[in-house]
């Protein structure tokens, strides 16, 4: 570890949080949302959340509205954080975002601007410039050299999927980099859940589609707890894939991963490795003083996210609340 966690830093960002938390939608803001039968006192309740005016939410402007918030947790955090680090670590997802965006925006030769997040380290105009001019020189190495691997893997294939998987393995890379050097020992055990869970994920899909050990070595991403030629032996092999999650917090994803794998429903498999890596954190969450409450603020803020985009997506299609809440990962509060 290049740094030691001083707690004590933590004290303004700690009472930051517990100003802010009272505002996470807990279950009963979720039911709520989900009973409400008028429309307006559903957007109330994102409104108590934080989100500002939502009077005008549409199913049009939804990802607009989730990009805004979270662009605006983000930049707050930052600001109060005793050490950006962290946050960091966490923003890094959102600027491969933005690079797969500007991929496949090339590959199918449309503007992509508009879906790019800026809760990134890098703003969507800095990244989209240095993308289409090849000049890196205003972001990080690994991400530059990430976008010009995926271009590069693009225009030699055609194939964005290929791109994406030059990206994903950058980012997972990078992710494990900075959290070593953050100095948290939580955060690298997160990095560590958050690939495993990545990997099951790319590995029980690409059972379902026959796939061979050259397609799993391009998909699969080191730096899990559970190595790669681990994984893909066991894949080829058609062993259990379970056995290798003894003891591991995606132990019940794996054993629902055998069925989906086989061709059932992905849906509940998907569900149990989100809320595997959720409960890793939610303890994390209602700690005291210390960096683990800034993660565990930042992966509430996420599942949030991920929630209200479920819930009103769900609102504006006609599914029924019973479907809704069946997608619905663990919550925080």
């Amino acid at each position: 570890m290049s740094k030691v966690i001083d707690d004590t830093k933590y004290y303004y960002v700690s009472a930051f949080i517990w100003g802010h938390e009272l505002k996470l939608l807990n279950k009963e803001r979720v039911e709520r949302m989900l009973e409400s039968k008028n429309f307006e006192d559903v957007t109330k309740v994102l409104e108590e959340c934080g989100y500002g005016d939502m009077s005008d939410l549409t199913q049009d402007v939804l990802e607009e509205k989730l990009a805004a918030r979270r662009a605006q947790v983000m930049g707050d955090l930052y600001k109060v954080a005793p050490d950006s680090d962290i946050v960091n670590v966490f923003r890094i997802k959102y600027d491969y975002h933005n690079a797969k965006v500007l991929i496949k925006a090339q590959a199918s030769g449309v503007d992509g601007t508009r879906l790019m997040s800026a809760a990134g380290r890098v703003s969507p105009q800095t990244l989209s410039t240095a993308f289409t001019e090849g000049e890196y020189n205003s972001i990080p190495e690994v991400l530059a050299i990430a976008i010009q691997e995926a271009k590069d893997t693009l225009a030699r294939t055609g194939d964005p999927q290929l791109a994406d998987f030059v990206l994903d393995k950058a980012y997972y890379q990078e992710f494990n980099e900075l959290a070593k050097d953050s100095g948290s020992d939580f955060l690298v055990g997160y990095g560590k859940l958050s690939i495993d869970s990545a990997n099951l994920r790319a590995a029980v899909r690409s059972i379902r589609m026959n796939k061979d050990a050259s397609f799993l070595h391009q998909v699969l991403v080191d730096g899990g707890s559970i190595g790669i030629e681990r994984l893909v032996s066991s894949i080829m092999q058609k062993t259990s894939l379970p056995n290798l999650y003894v003891g591991s917090p995606l132990y019940k994803a794996a054993v629902e991963g055998v069925s989906a794998a086989q061709g059932g429903r992905l849906t509940n498999f998907e569900k149990l490795c989100d809320n595997a890596v959720a409960a890793y954190t939610s303890d994390a969450f209602i700690s005291r003083v210390s960096e683990k409450k800034l993660i565990g603020y930042i992966c509430a803020i996420e599942n949030e996210l991920s929630a209200v985009r479920i819930i009103m997506t769900g609102r504006f299609t006609g599914i029924p609340s019973s479907v809704i809440r069946e997608r619905l990962r663990e919550n925080y509060v």
